[in-house]
């Protein structure tokens, strides 16, 4: 049973014992009228009628002492406030799970922080290693693996598999062509869904299915620049959550460079922090991807100097 149904209920109870202790004071007040009368018929000289009135004010002074014992029983064992002291328990409880899930997502960030260092300390050209080397595929696996590894806690869900993937509307070719390219790529796959997310995704016309839903979700998401959390049915007909989080490039907050996405089995609540979490680690995507291009560009350019 959910706590706000387990709330509800307990209001409930809540109103119908409060109905009853107003029903007990209604009996009480005509027991008091009762026993006033019968007290003003005791003065009458027939010794029938004062016995009759003896008895019923005895019995109506019973019934008034036990209804008495009730509500005062009432009154000290059943606080009207439980439900709202159950809520504020409740609301504390979920303020210390939120405060200890944001000093571990706080720990991912400085461990992403660090690895967006660690890469682009080792950006000069004439070093023997790059930030480039890898690719921007497995350069953004690398620089966001912490959430990746914690997907389950970033979504707050007990889901363990996940598809990360990222759009990106211009960076860098590898080919040191100077060309820039476009494209939506696989970060990690443990849901196995590569074989519906091309790179030409983002462009690609007349799709249907599970396909179209990936495609306007991310698209929806870059062209209006919002979070979407959106859920579909996939192809197998199971329930699957994606949520996008628009990218701006590193200098220019006004353009979109493109949309990081999660896609999950389905997710019915997501964390309230998550569209802020995913706008702080694609600032950071952001910045690597910049620093990336000047690899790239270094490189083309000791290209061309090698080719004079």
């Amino acid at each position: 049973m959910g706590f706000d149904v387990l709330i509800k209920k307990l209001d409930k109870f809540a109103k119908t014992i409060n109905s009853m202790v107003i029903g007990l004071s209604i009996f009480e007040g005509i027991l008091v009228i009762v026993i006033g009368v019968v007290s003003n018929n005791l003065t009458t000289e027939n010794k029938e009628i004062n016995k009759i009135c003896l008895w019923i004010l005895l019995l109506c002074s019973f019934f008034y002492l036990v209804l008495l014992l009730i509500r005062t029983a009432y009154i000290y064992n059943f606080p009207g406030s439980i439900s709202n002291e159950l809520k504020s328990e409740r609301q504390l409880t979920e303020l210390k799970k939120d405060t200890a899930r944001q000093s571990t997502i706080n720990e991912f960030f400085v461990s992403t922080i660090q690895k967006l260092n660690g890469q682009t300390c080792a950006l000069n050209y004439h070093d023997d290693t790059h930030m480039c080397d890898k690719g921007i595929q497995n350069g953004i696996r690398e620089l966001i693996e912490p959430i990746i590894d914690n997907a389950y806690f970033l979504l707050d869900t007990i889901n363990s598999k996940f598809t990360f993937g990222i759009f990106l509307n211009q960076y860098l070719s590898r080919n040191l062509d100077g060309e820039n390219e476009q494209g939506t790529l696989i970060i990690d796959d443990k849901l196995n869904k590569e074989y519906l997310i091309s790179k030409g995704l983002f462009l690609e016309a007349y799709l249907r299915g599970e396909k179209l839903e990936i495609q306007n979700a991310i698209s929806t998401a870059f062209n209006n620049s919002e979070f979407i959390k959106k859920d579909f049915i996939g192809d197998d007909n199971e329930k699957y959550t994606i949520v996008c989080s628009p990218m701006p490039y590193a200098c220019n907050e006004l353009d979109m460079q493109g949309v990081l996405f999660i896609i999950s089995k389905e997710v019915k609540s997501i964390p309230s922090d998550l569209p802020t979490t995913l706008k702080i680690f694609n600032r950071v995507i952001s910045n690597w991807v910049y620093r990336y291009d000047q690899c790239i560009e270094s490189r083309y350019q000791v290209k061309l100097n090698s080719t004079i």
